[in-house]
């Protein structure tokens, strides 16, 4: 969620956690009617994957999918919101093809079902690429790697961003913009 820091700092605690258990619940509805996997909820964010336990060769398809059912979830949130008099919730979505670990991970008594590896990274990189494309108005920013777009083939509309150098990665990486 973008700017939550200062969500947060309006709203009194048993708000706040109202506010993004509802949030999240449109989000993980969204995940899940494309049969993604929702893997945790970190702070104001969640991250979900596709393509495991289960293979699932549309995995690209499945969460451009999803992003844009976000998308259009939120705005009908937002026009309730806006009719309240409340601001608009903004989100960025970060989407990467590639290759990851997908298992138990943690500790003996705290052992989580997750995914980790460089892909999973690059995917994160991109949420946080897309506050350079947000124009601030509750519009959801979805990025996209050149990879996943090879993925998806001609069934959306993409808008090059440009390459960018990611956090971590040592060559940059081409990024687009779902619409």
């Amino acid at each position: 969620i973008a700017g939550f820091s200062e969500i947060a700092g309006r709203l009194p605690a048993v708000q706040l956690a109202e506010f993004l258990n509802r949030h999240f619940a449109m989000l993980a509805g969204c995940i899940e009617d494309e049969e993604g996997t929702v893997d945790k909820y970190i702070g104001d964010s969640v991250m979900a994957f596709w393509g495991a336990p289960t293979l699932q060769p549309d995995h690209a398809l499945r969460a451009c999918r999803a992003a844009l059912a976000i998308a259009k979830t939120l705005r009908a949130d937002n026009d309730r919101r806006s009719e309240k008099g409340l601001r608009p919730v903004r989100v960025r979505i970060g989407i990467h093809s590639g290759i990851a670990v997908v298992g138990n991970v943690g500790a003996p008594g705290r052992i989580n079902y997750t995914l980790i590896g460089d892909d999973v990274n690059i995917a994160q990189r991109l949420e946080q690429l897309a506050k350079d494309f947000d124009p601030g108005n509750g519009e959801t920013v979805v990025l996209l790697s050149a990879e996943t777009a090879k993925e998806i083939g001609e069934g959306f509309e993409l808008e090059t961003v440009g390459s960018h150098l990611l956090r971590g990665q040592s060559e940059p990486i081409e990024a687009f913009r779902l619409l």
